[in-house]
């Protein structure tokens, strides 16, 4: 390879790692664009949209052009002749008005039964994106934690050979010293598994490769009233997708009583040519047709029941859905406003366990402390580190998850700001 080629390919990676996705925000836009359930989804629609075109079109008569050729016999059996007709044809059949608008009705019902079913996926995918977002940035802030906690206890294991060599400390305090050293690189390469693992999976969600440093993104949400994300259940996915199915029950239903209505029928026909004897100068011919059901033996009757009770129990579907997002949402409200306060706790706790661990060790080398308790506040404050960390990822999932169960658009998404 030419030293040109080499400086375009290393030109072409830095401007590939320079775009790669870096917030939150940007990896969610990438993954939308790569997910395989979504681009489906999608195409679903765009098959529910051309389905209620068609139920529009098909509800107008159709145009057409026509040539008919005919040939008949006379009783002995010799050749009569043919007759040939070109014509454009108006024609509708089985007209009522009323199963047209059904129709209509039923097919804007179904793209938007769709449309919050694409909606549902993108909330799925969001919640992959941001476990997987937020886990990666908690296992490197554990990495951090572990590193500076394994350089604090290499430096007191080499505090305690030196004491251990005047006399002042056991050897079994360096023993136990190096246990707990050894302990904390274990820890430390769990992480850094984490780090990988998880940074595959947001390569795997976009198809690409995510940026080198990504962005902490808010940690909580603005605190809003419980009334306000209950205000937004009818955009909830699953309440959308309900009311569409009730619209398509009642679709249904109308449609089936349509079957009690009478039925028109017509066709206007304007021909070019014909050659049947002596109208020739017929230019055109029209007709009309009304049929009126009567007695179908209690058909059309169970029919109308049929849909009447799968409307009935769309109505109670729609109620059902509706009283459990109230639940998820409180339940999501609370579980937000729980995590938030853990967070506080944590961080309390840790900045606490940091100062216990420089009052310990100071202690320590005075000779106020075993080496077994400045041993116990180190072990407390990696402890203490972890569960902050924890908290963090908790409240950040929990905020996605509040979004998600109160039906924001992702465009008002404070998490993904």
């Amino acid at each position: 390879m030419t030293p040109l080629l080499c400086l375009a390919g290393l030109l072409a990676a830095s401007v590939s790692a320079q775009n790669a996705p870096r917030t939150l925000r940007e990896v969610f836009d990438a993954s939308l664009k790569a997910s395989e359930t979504v681009l489906a989804t999608e195409q679903s629609i765009i098959q529910a949209e051309a389905l209620y075109r068609q139920a529009f079109a098909g509800s107008f008569p159709e145009l057409s052009v026509r040539s008919d050729t005919t040939w008949d016999q006379k009783r002995s059996y010799q050749y009569r002749g043919a007759n040939e007709n070109a014509y454009l044809r108006l024609a509708q059949t089985g007209l009522t008005g009323i199963r047209e608008a059904a129709a209509w009705k039923a097919g804007k019902a179904l793209v938007g039964r769709r449309e919050a079913e694409l909606f549902r996926a993108e909330q799925q995918l969001l919640s992959a994106v941001a476990g997987a977002y937020f886990g990666f940035l908690q296992s490197r802030e554990n990495g951090a934690t572990f590193d500076r906690l394994i350089s604090q206890a290499d430096k007191r294991l080499t505090e305690l050979r030196d004491r251990v060599r005047v006399g002042r400390s056991r050897e079994a305090d360096v023993t136990s010293q190096d246990l707990q050293s050894i302990s904390l690189q274990s820890q430390r390469e769990e992480s850094r598994r984490l780090i990988e693992a998880r940074g595959d999976l947001l390569g795997f969600l976009i198809k690409g490769q995510v940026g080198a440093e990504l962005a902490e993104g808010p940690e909580s949400l603005t605190d809003k009233p419980l009334t306000e994300y209950l205000s937004r259940l009818e955009s909830r996915p699953d309440v959308r997708a309900a009311a569409r199915q009730r619209e398509l029950a009642e679709a249904d239903r109308e449609s089936a009583r349509a079957l009690h209505f009478p039925q028109f029928s017509m066709a206007a026909d304007h021909y070019f040519g014909r050659s049947v004897p002596n109208v020739d100068h017929n230019r055109w011919d029209a007709s009309f047709n009304v049929a009126l059901p009567l007695w179908s033996w209690g058909a059309r009757s169970a029919a109308v029941n049929s849909a009447s009770a799968g409307y009935a129990a769309a109505e109670l579907a729609l109620q059902g859905t509706r009283r459990a997002a109230e639940l998820e949402v409180k339940n999501a409200w609370r579980d937000y406003a729980s995590a938030k306060r853990q967070l506080a706790l944590q961080r309390r706790a840790a900045d606490t366990a940091r100062k216990d661990y420089e009052l310990n060790g100071k202690d320590e080398r005075r000779g106020l402390v075993t080496a077994l308790e400045a041993l116990t506040s180190l072990d407390r404050l990696a402890s203490a580190e972890l569960n902050y960390t924890n908290a963090r990822l908790a409240t950040r999932l929990a905020a996605i998850a509040l979004e998600n169960a109160s039906g924001t658009p992702f465009e008002s998404m404070e998490m993904l700001k």
